[in-house]
């Protein structure tokens, strides 16, 4: 039966569905590592502490409880392992004919992963503060064996969300101060996966699809810092969800080696990828001179992401693909200590819930429930300068995979599980002035 381009071209314009639910570095595929003073926390009281620049992005209003103007630049890089098991997959033909999908169960897709951050703060009077921040929100890049059994999901991702963030806070009085911004965000997204060959799965035989595409769009965030008592202080955020429209092109071939058979075929395409709302509650508390316990829930809008409507040129390439993600939320607790006036130690722990569920978490998607364990310390050489260093080891839960995959060729059945692990190490500088 020949193999007719316009399935295969809705599949790959469809791509960005895939792109998006991928990461291993956070539940669902937000980057929390905005902030390296916050890493060493686990991103405990983020929200309520304002003890650094890295507040405008975890909640702006925390500008007027900085000690002075400051500046700073931080990077973390991320060592991501993920490791993924065949259960019986299986390749139903055209013909009727139930083979099964073999091939290796890939070596671990990711390589280690900088990823930078930069923020600058600074006082326009005795109550309005101005900052800016530079970081990467949601992303992943990680690459399969060709020859990888779930090659008929993925192959290939790479997803990154740069977010530029200008925000002003305001001290309404003694205790409140409120803050927000703008978040000015770029997508930029590329997918690659195989194409079941009608006879039957075999790599050499394998068609191919990979699509390029990119978005600018625009959110907010408000936050709101209540110093409940000399020693208590409430943070409350609030970051909108941002919809892309993800715009490119798709090409298709069939087989991606020797004569083809199909294509290859170009199609403009663009599919809608909806960011979730994330809302956070913290609390801060100084029990004495030397200690400080801070705590954090944050909820995260993924509902919103149920399916992905695909737009094409090609009126047949058109579809609606589900994702069926439900909400999910992060709880955080950790401690900082003074040690002396040079050195500041922290620590915490972190319940961060998967959104995805069994019957369509993908390959693209090797995600589980995580458990973060941080470790931190500032060294204060000067009093206008500060280095910060953070270590994170995050457990990822093991999970199904129940996933169908349909083509013009036939259908693919996928049955196996995942789990993995993330070592993460962070280094910043800190300048007032």
């Amino acid at each position: 039966m020949p193999v007719r381009p316009r399935h295969l071209a809705a599949a790959a314009i469809a791509a960005p569905l895939g792109l998006a639910p991928a990461t291993v570095l956070a539940a669902g595929f937000y980057l929390q590592e905005q902030g390296v003073t916050g890493l060493g926390r686990a991103y405990a009281g983020e929200a309520a502490i304002a003890s650094d620049a890295s507040t405008i992005y975890f909640n702006p209003a925390g500008m007027t409880r900085l000690e002075s103007a400051e500046v700073q630049a931080g990077a973390h890089l991320l060592f991501p392992r993920s490791s993924t098991r065949n259960d019986g997959s299986s390749f139903t033909n055209a013909n009727g004919q139930t083979l099964p999908v073999e091939g290796s169960e890939g070596d671990n897709p990711y390589d280690p992963t900088p990823l930078p951050n930069f923020y600058w703060a600074e006082p326009q009077s005795d109550r309005v503060w101005l900052g800016f921040g530079l970081g990467t929100h949601f992303g992943l890049k990680g690459e399969y064996d060709d020859d990888f059994f779930a090659r008929y999901d993925s192959l290939e991702t790479d997803l990154r969300v740069l977010n530029l963030q200008p925000s002003i806070a305001v001290q309404v009085s003694d205790r409140v101060s409120v803050g927000g911004g703008i978040d000015l965000q770029y997508a930029d997204a590329t997918l690659r996966a195989a194409i079941p060959d009608p006879i039957g799965p075999d790599p050499a035989l394998d068609g191919e699809y990979r699509l390029e595409g990119d978005s600018w769009d625009v959110g907010y965030n408000l936050g709101v810092l209540i110093d409940l008592a000399d020693t208590t202080r409430l943070g409350l955020h609030y970051r909108s969800g941002v919809t892309h429209t993800l715009k490119g092109t798709a090409r298709v071939a069939m087989p991606k080696n020797g004569p083809p058979l199909t294509g290859p075929v170009v199609a403009t395409g663009e599919a809608d990828l909806k960011l979730p709302d994330i809302a956070s509650a913290a609390l801060s508390h100084r029990f004495n001179e030397r200690w400080t316990g801070l705590l954090q829930y944050t909820w995260f809008n993924w509902s919103n992401f149920d399916e992905i409507a695909v737009e094409s040129n090609h009126p047949l390439a058109e579809q609606e693909l589900a994702q069926d993600y439900r909400n999910s939320y992060a709880l955080a607790i950790g401690a900082e200590y003074e040690l002396n006036p040079a050195w500041t130690l922290r620590g915490g722990i972190q319940y961060d819930r998967t959104p995805t569920r069994d019957s369509h978490r993908s390959t693209r998607t090797p995600d589980g429930d995580r458990t973060w364990l941080s470790l931190g310390a500032s060294w204060h050489p000067s009093e206008r300068l500060s280095v910060d260093l953070g270590y994170s080891y995050v457990h990822v839960s093991s999970e199904d995979i129940e996933l169908t995959r349909e083509f013009d060729t036939g259908t693919v059945e996928y049955s196996g599980s995942t789990r993995g692990r993330v070592n993460i190490l962070s280094a910043g500088l800190r300048y007032r002035y």
